[in-house]
């Protein structure tokens, strides 16, 4: 096999390999932001409902 197929499918690898982990990340960063809105969401809830 050629030096620049071999390359070719290195690269290939590579970028299906990071895309996988940003995608990973990302979703981590999701979940993190996600669990600190509703945190902050049910302690705004439950202030209001103490004051109406």
């Amino acid at each position: 096999m050629p030096y620049i197929t071999t390359r070719r499918l290195y690269n290939v690898i590579g970028k299906k390999v990071s895309r996988y982990f940003n995608c990973k990340k990302a979703r981590r960063l999701y979940n993190e932001i996600n669990r600190d809105m509703i945190f902050f969401e049910t302690r705004l809830i439950k202030s209001r409902l103490h004051h109406a």
